[in-house]
């Protein structure tokens, strides 16, 4: 064989052990990461749960503590929206016995509640879990957890505000409808003495009941936000009328000079003006319920749904905050 060929097999005979060893290498190489990667995995992950079960079984005995806690919590919450249901049904009532009882049973439940909630918060002040270290020393699962205990304190320390708010716009409601109310009886007792010619009586009742329509009138204005006109302003509006026109029909028949006829043209043209603003008047009660969606709408419907609204995500915090079944977390090593 020539020095030629010999060489080139030669050459050939390298390339192939080359080939072979870089196959090798591979092998060892891919089977090297894959010994890596079961060796290798970060703390929080739920294979190596043994590298945070101490710091998980110092943060969940505190946050089983606080869920107790969160549990009675829960509790005077579902009282306190029974209390702002009963409190929007009850504005329309003739009852306020059932609306003063709604109010004082939520009341109790707000500082209930207000109290538990900032107790627990000053308890939980230092709990730990929010470093820059958290991840690896704590399970992903202990740490949602904390979260979520976290929120739920935070949603029941927002409930005494909107209790106040709903206990406020209920009661000026029902002050609402009650003077309304008042007004319509003083109107009714004017009415009387006016038809036993008892004029001049029956002029000052009339006054009180103008001034009942001041008082609803600035009632109005705390009650039911800007100036676009409700069915509330149409009641004030066509009240006073007739108090007025029934007022001056009072005054011409004091001064005319032949109480039972004929009478002077002053009494025809104010008993005319009284007979078209009796028709103005609403027909029925049915004014009053719109009248007080009116003013539901202007914040008391609004609490009572933000009210529902914390109470569902303090259940639901409560259910993410149950502790893991036992035998979830690893044993010491």
């Amino acid at each position: 064989m020539s020095s030629a060929s010999a060489r080139c097999v030669s050459l050939i005979g390298r390339a192939i052990r080359g080939l072979f060893w870089t196959a090798i290498f591979a092998v060892l190489a891919a089977g090297g990461a894959g010994l890596v990667g079961q060796a290798w995995h970060p703390p929080g992950s739920p294979v190596r749960a043994e590298l945070t079960y101490p710091g998980d079984a110092a943060l969940d005995a505190r946050l089983d503590a606080a869920t107790a806690g969160l549990a009675e919590i829960a509790d005077e919450v579902e009282v306190l929206a029974d209390a702002a249901k009963s409190a929007l049904a009850e504005v329309t009532s003739s009852e306020s016995e059932r609306l003063r009882a709604a109010v004082e049973r939520g009341d109790e439940a707000a500082t209930t509640i207000e109290a538990s909630a900032a107790e627990l918060r000053l308890a939980l002040a230092d709990l730990p879990g929010d470093g820059p270290t958290a991840t690896i020393e704590y399970s992903n699962a202990t740490l949602v957890r904390r979260s979520s205990v976290l929120a739920a304190i935070e949603a029941a320390s927002g409930l005494a505000v909107h209790w106040r708010q709903v206990a406020a716009r209920a009661t000026e409601t029902a002050n609402l409808t009650t003077q309304i109310a008042r007004h319509d009886q003083t109107v009714l007792a004017a009415a009387a003495d006016g038809r036993e010619r008892r004029y001049q009586r029956a002029m000052r009742i009339l006054d009180e009941a103008l001034l009942l329509v001041v008082d609803i009138q600035s009632r109005r204005a705390r009650l039911i936000a800007g100036s676009e006109g409700t069915v509330l302003d149409e009641w004030i509006i066509r009240s006073r009328n007739y108090d007025t026109a029934l007022r001056s029909l009072y005054a011409a028949l004091r001064d005319c000079s032949c109480p039972g006829g004929p009478f002077t043209v002053e009494v025809q043209f104010a008993n005319r003006d009284e007979r078209l603003a009796f028709e103005q008047l609403p027909p029925d009660r049915r004014t009053i319920i719109v009248i007080v969606s009116e003013v539901a709408a202007g914040g008391l419907t609004d609490a009572v749904i933000a009210i529902e609204d914390a109470r569902g995500q303090i259940e639901t915090a409560l259910v993410e905050a149950e502790a893991p079944e036992p035998g979830a977390s690893p044993a010491v090593p």
